[in-house]
């Protein structure tokens, strides 16, 4: 078993088709087809199925997939990581952040890390939690800053914990319900969801069954901040969001919080990755910028007394 025939596989395996993947790498179909079957006589087990549409994985394919892009993804790892020993600051660093770490953090620090380091490829992606984990489990991201509730986060990584800060209810600022001070009384509206339904990222949800109370209407459900805001301000509809958008000016003056009596959920903005690859020279460069842009906010409990960075401890 090669590297390039792992590679190989992956490709084929991305576009389910011998034909295909041979003309995009710009081989023969031929030797892509020896390629494969020398891995699979290494092996001695068989990794695609031929259908009338091209090829499918087999279950030994489908496992093979996952080691082979943690691999790859090494593989690209070590290449970046070498190269500052020969003085050369040009890899790669591949970030996830979660929508409010992007509109927090991307403003002051990418300029400054460009600056520093002007040949360094720098790839963002935002996403949620439900997104950006499976990336980071199959090495295609060096970290993430991301939104953490209690302990859902994979043992797989290491957590550090940099800020907790709380949720809060935002509507329009003549929304019927402005003036509710208890979450019961919100039973009945419809609700803006910032991810799947019954999965980790749905706050609005486990906020409603921490209180013992029947689960809200999703009106609609998307993933960026611009969405949720245009949807807030042209309807009635509510939304759970971050204190942080709030207390930073990233929202419209017309949305406001419905301050309640009940307790809102907290939780942590926590820089993550995975737990056994230490990070490179560029990506710990770009994270401990991100981590003391991050701890030095100062968020405003709903009392209007600061909050605190929480103290950042690796492996928490």
């Amino acid at each position: 078993m090669t590297l390039q025939q792992l590679r190989d596989f992956l490709y084929v395996a991305d576009v389910g088709s011998f034909r295909a993947a041979a003309r995009h790498l710009g081989v023969s179909q031929a030797g892509l087809t020896n390629s494969i079957k020398a891995l699979e006589t290494s092996l001695e087990t068989r990794l695609f199925l031929r259908t009338g549409r091209g090829v499918q994985l087999t279950p030994a394919g489908e496992r093979l997939s996952l080691r082979a892009q943690l691999i790859e993804a090494e593989s690209q790892r070590i290449t970046a990581e070498l190269k500052p020993f020969n003085q050369d600051d040009s890899g790669e660093v591949r970030i996830g952040l979660s929508q409010t770490a992007a509109c927090l953090l991307l403003t002051p620090v990418v300029p400054d890390f460009r600056a520093r380091h002007p040949s360094a490829q720098l790839r963002l992606y935002e996403g949620l939690y439900e997104r950006l984990v499976p990336s980071l489990l199959r090495g295609q991201l060096d970290f993430a800053i991301l939104s953490v509730f209690g302990t859902e986060i994979s043992k797989e990584l290491t957590v550090r914990r940099l800020l907790q800060t709380s949720m809060v209810i935002v509507a329009r600022r003549h929304h019927p319900k402005a003036q509710s001070r208890r979450l019961a009384e919100l039973e009945d509206q419809a609700w803006v969801f910032s991810g799947p339904v019954g999965a980790p990222g749905a706050t609005v949800m486990r906020l409603f069954a921490n209180a013992g109370l029947t689960p809200p209407k999703a009106a609609i459900t998307c993933e960026t901040l611009t969405q949720v805001s245009a949807l807030l301000l042209s309807t009635d509809y509510l939304a759970l969001l971050p204190r942080l958008v709030l207390e930073h000016g990233l929202l419209p003056n017309e949305l406001v919080e419905i301050k309640f009596s009940d307790a809102l959920l907290q939780y942590d903005l926590c820089l993550v990755h995975r737990s056994t690859v230490p990070l490179t020279p560029l990506a710990a460069t770009l994270a401990r910028m991100l981590t003391a842009s991050l701890t030095s906010l100062r968020i405003k409990k709903p009392d209007g007394t600061p909050e605190q960075p929480t103290k950042a401890k690796a492996g928490q």
